[in-house]
């Protein structure tokens, strides 16, 4: 099931706390260009769509102190969000809402076990929704878990662990999976998997300026009612492209992506055990589309 990502652990874009003893901030803006819509079977239906997502988070550290080994025990809360708009145009509403938004806020803890082991926990709720007017407790869900990394070298770690949420309405216990890989010299290399997969290679130009090329999945979803039922929708979708950043501040910098998002999929699926665990070879999607993103970041 595709959405399973957004429903592990609280979506935790400060994994990496390190010994920073300060807040992180981000905001981001995308704008995915409209394309033709296709069924599950690449079928092209009547209409087309764009997308468009406000993206922001903050992470704000209550404790951290560091141990023998120079490693972060810490205690910080995250607040992250993302609002969605989906231009649909002569599309039915068999396949797409209107709107998404998905906020979660939760705690988390991190302290190494050992030279090479640490853990994490996290506790919080999100909200998951399509309809901003009227938020039912349904669209409330809880999350937590607890990860396990290791760290296998100084630029891989990987991680297992368990993840909970009442995403059927009842609690239910997932695998959750974690990896940061790293290298350095002209080029910088890192691939990451946790909520969303990312992957990046980057060139330092100057003291200010980087040059990298990256590329992401992600998804977003919400707890809606269809005919009666309840169910969710879902989209997901990917992107590659060229990132110039710029920083204008000792922690503060600006950023930009172009590219491409090689495809959008959008779907309903039942709010059920038997549909948690069932998976499509291909789903309801729109076609290639231009891809375009600006940001701002602090503290990373």
């Amino acid at each position: 099931m595709k959405q399973t990502a957004n429903l592990t652990l609280l979506i935790c874009v400060f994994l990496c706390l390190g010994n920073k003893a300060q807040a992180q901030v981000f905001l981001k803006s995308e704008y995915i260009s409209p394309s033709k819509f296709k069924d599950k079977n690449g079928n092209k239906l009547r209409g087309k769509g764009d997308l468009k997502t406000i993206d922001g988070g903050i992470r704000i550290p209550v404790c951290i102190k560091m141990d023998e080994n120079n490693k972060p025990i810490a205690w910080a809360i995250a607040l992250t969000g993302t609002y969605a708009s989906l231009g649909n145009k002569d599309i039915s509403k068999d396949y797409a809402t209107s709107e998404i938004l998905n906020a979660q806020v939760g705690v988390m803890h991190v302290r190494p076990l050992n030279e090479k082991w640490s853990i994490l926990a996290t506790l919080g709720a999100g909200i998951y929704t399509s309809n901003l007017d009227k938020i039912s407790g349904k669209s409330i869900l809880g999350q937590g878990g607890i990860l396990f990394i290791r760290h296998a070298k100084p630029n891989f770690d990987w991680g297992v662990g368990v993840a909970i949420n009442n995403a059927l309405g009842y609690p239910m216990i997932f695998p959750s999976f974690y990896l940061d890989w790293r290298l350095g010299g002209i080029y910088d290399f890192n691939l990451s998997m946790y909520d969303s997969f990312q992957l990046s290679l980057s060139s330092q130009i100057n003291d200010n300026f980087k040059l990298s090329i990256v590329g992401e999945s992600k998804g977003l979803m919400s707890a809606v009612e269809k005919d009666g039922k309840n169910m969710y929708f879902v989209s997901q979708y990917g992107y590659a492209g060229i990132q110039p950043e710029y920083k204008i501040a000792k922690d503060l910098a600006v950023y930009a992506t172009g590219g491409v998002s090689l495809t959008r999929d959008t779907y309903f699926q039942s709010r059920t055990l038997k549909a948690f665990y069932k998976s499509e070879d291909n789903y309801p999607h729109f076609g290639v589309s231009a891809y375009f993103s600006v940001g701002i970041k602090y503290g990373f």
